[in-house]
């Protein structure tokens, strides 16, 4: 069905095919996950839905028996005697596509782990139509069975975090603490659910982790082997493969009885997340959102202590288009999915975020991230 949707978009634009080569594009396309490497992986397309999947000689049973395209067209090896991207321009010309009328989504495959190779444009003699809007128009908005998979996702990352914030006590390191509870997870969601494999492009299926201390200041900081202390902030993610599609769970909790500071971060930050997530429905800007919060933050008089925008959609990606965010020009729309995320970061206290799966309903949002988000419930006993 998204193949015959992205047909009928190369039909309008009056093209005879277009090139995919980004990975969860790929796999949106086709079903086929894969390992990105230096082997570019390529999808053509055609407009009566003729589908071929270029492939290094590694993937080709996987692409055989995780496919339903019309062939599976297998180079040996990167870089080759033949270049692959010779065998992309090859296939192209197998299928009668000219030049002229031939899309993609980048300009030829991405560099990745070393790569180099010529542009599409280096073997068509010309840039290749802009075909990247045809797919992510219909990635933005997710289908029933998609927001089922993010639905069960976020319902395993729940899971997960409480049985991690249940874990946590002084003295032990973040690492100690939440990697014994991901692989205890991870043996539930093999007995719960049989044949559950993860699908995605790089994990093990399921994350369940915190970052303490200081650390958190940053929004993306790194674990540090932190020994969890009385008066740490701890900021935590957690989220599960699903078929591909991944939510995002994170909460800010306090070891500890809270400083008068932490409480004030907190709650500022608390009231930037609600206030989002009020306004959040069907036909409102998405750019609006962030400037809501914005407006919130200056008269909270926080606004200086924002490092990143409201949130990102969310699915076969850890991030993905549209962005809560003033540069933004996308609406929202029933289905669409994202993260709701802002964040305040005081360099000598730490960070304070939450971020919460949410779907746009029919007459506004649901969160999908059932965990609780006052301070109260978020307090670890030292």
């Amino acid at each position: 069905m998204r193949r015959e949707a992205v047909a009928a978009g190369i039909e309008a634009a009056g093209l005879d095919a277009i090139c995919v080569f980004y990975p969860a594009r790929v796999a949106y396309l086709t079903g086929f996950h894969h390992i990105p490497t230096e082997r570019p992986i390529t999808l053509v397309l055609g407009p009566k839905t003729s589908a071929i999947l270029v492939v290094p000689a590694v993937e080709k049973e996987h692409a055989e028996s995780s496919t339903s395209l019309d062939r599976v067209e297998v180079y040996f090896e990167y870089p080759g005697a033949e270049h692959p991207m010779e065998r992309v321009a090859a296939v192209l010309g197998e299928i009668g596509a000219r030049s002229a009328r031939i899309g993609a989504d980048h300009d030829g495959y991405i560099p990745y782990w070393g790569y180099r190779g010529p542009l599409l444009s280096d073997l068509l003699g010309q840039r290749a139509f802009d075909a990247e809007p045809i797919i992510e128009s219909l990635r933005c908005v997710k289908s029933p069975t998609e927001i089922a998979c993010i639905q069960l996702s976020c319902d395993w990352a729940v899971r997960a975090h409480r049985r991690m914030q249940a874990a946590i006590e002084t003295g032990k390191t973040e690492m100690e603490i939440y990697a014994p509870v991901v692989t205890e997870t991870l043996q539930e969601m093999l007995r719960e659910m049989p044949g559950w494999r993860p699908r995605g492009f790089a994990g093990n299926g399921l994350e369940s982790m915190f970052v303490a201390g200081r650390s958190t200041a940053m929004p993306h900081g790194f674990v540090r082997g932190h020994g969890v202390q009385p008066g740490d902030v701890l900021v935590s993610g957690a989220s599960a493969d699903i078929d591909g599609y991944l939510s995002e769970l994170e909460r800010t909790m306090i070891v500890g009885e809270p400083t008068p500071e932490q409480v004030r971060a907190f709650d500022a930050m608390l009231a930037l997340q609600s206030r989002a997530i009020e306004i959040m429905a069907p036909g409102v800007p998405a750019g609006e959102v962030e400037l809501a919060t914005v407006r919130l933050a200056e008269e909270l008089g926080v606004a200086d202590k924002l490092r990143h925008h409201v949130g990102h959609s969310i699915g076969l990606e850890g991030h993905e288009a549209p962005f809560l965010d003033r540069g933004e020009e996308t609406v929202l729309e029933a289905g669409m999915v994202f993260t709701v995320e802002p964040g305040v970061y005081l360099k000598e206290v730490g960070g304070f975020r939450h971020s919460d799966t949410v779907v746009i309903t029919e007459d506004g949002c649901r969160v999908m991230t059932d965990y609780p988000r006052a301070l109260k419930d978020l307090v670890i006993k030292p």
